[in-house]
């Protein structure tokens, strides 16, 4: 799926340089950077997004939380 994202973002970027005659490779950088900005910008909020469905999805169990509190024990004794 990122593939066709990718890929289907530098091809409309393409039509837009043809479209309205502005140079490609500034598109391409302003692409290029809102690629890399706008997720980084964005992950504490569709990682939060994204664990609220799964919590909803997949209750937490009495043994999760035994696990958890395993690890935290263990964590804290190293």
């Amino acid at each position: 799926m990122g593939v066709f994202m990718t890929f289907g973002s530098i091809i409309a970027w393409m039509i837009i340089s043809v479209a309205t005659g502005v140079p490609l490779v500034p598109l391409l950088l302003i692409a290029g950077s809102l690629a890399v900005f706008v997720p980084s910008l964005g992950y504490p909020l569709t990682y939060t997004i994204w664990f609220a469905v799964d919590i909803t999805f997949r209750a937490p169990s009495a043994e999760d939380f035994a696990q958890a509190q395993a690890w935290l024990d263990n964590r804290a004794s190293a």
